[in-house]
């Protein structure tokens, strides 16, 4: 179970892994990169469990800018997930 250690019990939340505090859910993930106040919103683009297609929107963390939406290939999109991760960009909480 995650967030548990078999010898001192539950671990407080801030001590879990990134990846058990924001898990994701029903095929999103979220980034962000606080450097620029900027996150990211990975989704599926078909409503299927094994949809081929991504949709990525990306929106400003204040402002009313509008938010930018890409779709790109599953396999892409794994690419850039893990490449913009190396970059500074975090796991998040949705945000939207």
């Amino acid at each position: 179970m995650p967030g548990v250690h078999s010898d001192h019990g539950a671990m407080p939340n801030e001590d879990w892994p990134l990846v058990d505090r924001h898990p994701q859910k029903n095929g999103e993930g979220w980034l962000l990169k606080e450097q620029e106040q900027l996150i990211v919103c990975y989704r599926n683009a078909m409503p299927l469990a094994h949809a081929k297609s991504i949709e990525l929107e990306t929106r400003p963390m204040r402002g009313s800018k509008a938010p930018v939406v890409r779709r790109m290939l599953l396999h892409n999109a794994i690419e850039v997930w893990t490449h913009i991760q190396k970059t500074g960009w975090k796991r998040c909480q949705p945000r939207w």
